[in-house]
């Protein structure tokens, strides 16, 4: 028997379900060493508890009330309480109405030293968060089996899960589900412009509106989708009244419009109790003060004392914390300068600069930089070496552009975006919800250009070399993993 009869027997035994064998054994290796490197970082927490988690845990003690609602008088205004909506215009209500199923009946609000009570809603909220966080990660290997080669969907996973999600475990916070909730709203938005769906329109405003319940925002990320795929609309438009042939896309530009009412109907009935709530409670449905501070300190002090709306009505207009009192005192250098510094600041913490090797999590730059590499040297070779496209299914997808630009885009404003509010926000891990669609955007970049790269009938050799480097990268992840494993601190 010849080496490539060999060679094509065993390729039709990986394609038949060798693959599944391999991802379910990794899959299941992956869960155990989640689940004991979660027990590593330790589930309670010693005193002194950091200020904003003992945030988070009393604005969960006083929801608690919420969730058992007393219908003896009305029906629609205990149901509406019993929905997320308590903010303070920095604590959003999703987290801690969620952590609220975990509180004592009677627990008092916590002021000093942990007791049981807290100490126990600690811990059964991180390990909620936990499993939350493996669950969605196990549904997203198998998801990206399906799509992607084995070790692109081993990488996936294994860069997210030990790179974002389970350093944001070890704090009593939100960060866990907004990363989750940001990158499946961006994944809804590709998939938007790939194939403009109405339910997916519909999915992008309930996801980016439970992510705003969260934590502070996918505000931007929807702005950029909406301006994106407005100029797709645009665009399709202009080729309806133009004489061609018929297309291959399965974007319909006549979706467009009544998509985005979905959208913004979506957005607007899902953020409407917490809307309600802040206009009741403090006077402004959007009340984004905490925004507009130099530091975390002066924001601090300042909604400490501001937190009713008698005391925000008190504040005269020239001195309350707004976008307009903000151009009008700080000159268009310190803007720019807070743009630049936070956005190098973005940078720094997602990529994990700079390398030591010797910390944990691992270098999450390392892997982007790698990716980065290897979907570029992809788009050379489509372009200078493979075989021209004989037909549609060898070409690039009809959306490449709008999808181009639109992580483009995507990336530069949530960056700037996440960056202003650096100084302010000094905790947690919310910014790292930018890596996870960093890593699925390079790899889905990838594998789609190594599909089309297929079907042009490229040389064996190109394949070969190019799952090479993603198994290299696994083993290194993996190796990382072990890291993970032995006695040390996690590091975000």
């Amino acid at each position: 028997m010849s080496v490539k009869s060999v060679f094509l027997q065993l390729t039709k035994l990986w394609l038949r379900g060798g693959r599944w064998v391999v991802m379910f054994a990794c899959l299941v290796f992956f869960a155990w060493c989640y689940m004991r490197a979660f027990q590593r970082q330790g589930i309670t927490r010693s005193d002194p508890l950091p200020e904003h988690e003992r945030m988070y845990l009393n604005a969960a003690i006083e929801t608690r009330k919420d969730l058992t609602p007393d219908f003896s008088k009305s029906v629609s205004q205990p149901l509406n309480d019993w929905l997320p909506h308590r903010t303070d215009g920095v604590v959003r209500p999703i987290w801690p109405w969620l952590a609220a199923w975990n509180v004592g009946a009677e627990q008092p609000l916590s002021s000093g030293p942990l007791s049981k009570e807290d100490q126990r809603v600690l811990g059964a909220s991180k390990c909620w968060l936990m499993g939350l966080s493996l669950g969605f990660l196990m549904m997203l290997g198998l998801a990206a089996a399906r799509a992607f080669s084995v070790p692109a969907a081993l990488l996936t996973i294994l860069t997210i899960g030990f790179g974002v999600l389970l350093p944001s475990t070890a704090e009593f916070s939100p960060d866990v589900l907004f990363q989750l909730l940001f990158l499946l709203t961006w994944v809804c938005c590709v998939a938007a412009l790939k194939r403009n769906s109405l339910w997916l329109y519909g999915l992008i405003g309930l996801l980016s509106a439970l992510a705003n319940l969260t934590l502070p925002t996918t505000t931007t990320l929807v702005l950029v989708f909406i301006a994106v795929s407005t100029l797709r609309w645009l665009w399709g438009w202009i080729l309806a009244h133009l004489p061609q042939e018929e297309g291959t896309t399965l974007w319909v530009w006549r979706n467009h419009w009544l998509g985005m009412v979905l959208l913004v109907a979506c957005h607007l009935i899902t953020v409407g109790p917490m809307m309600a709530y802040s206009k009741e409670k403090l006077g402004d449905a959007t009340p984004f003060h905490w925004r507009w501070f130099e530091n975390e300190t002066a924001m601090q002090q300042w909604t400490a004392v501001h937190r009713t709306r008698e005391a925000l009505q008190a504040v005269p207009a020239g001195e309350m914390p707004s976008f307009a009192n903000y151009l009008a005192t700080h000159a268009p250098k310190a803007r720019q300068e807070r743009f630049w510094q936070g956005g190098l600041k973005m940078m720094e913490a997602v990529l994990q600069f700079p390398w030591s090797f010797d910390s944990l999590p691992h270098e999450r730059g390392v892997f982007v930089i790698v990716l980065a590499s290897i979907l570029c040297l992809l788009l050379l070779i489509i372009a200078f070496v493979a075989p021209r496209a004989a037909h549609a299914g060898q070409a690039l997808h009809p959306e490449t552009a709008p999808l181009a630009l639109f992580s483009i885009l995507a990336f530069a404003a949530c960056t700037l975006d996440f960056g202003w509010d650096m100084p302010v926000l000094t905790w947690g891990n919310r910014h790292l919800a930018l890596y996870p669609p960093l890593v699925l955007s390079l790899l889905w970049a990838s594998e789609a250009l190594v599909h089309r790269a297929r079907r042009r009938n490229m040389r064996l050799p190109v394949f070969v070399i190019y799952e090479t480097v993603l198994w290299a990268l696994c083993l290194l992840a993996f190796w990382r993993v072990i890291a993970v494993l032995q006695p040390g601190s996690f590091a975000a």
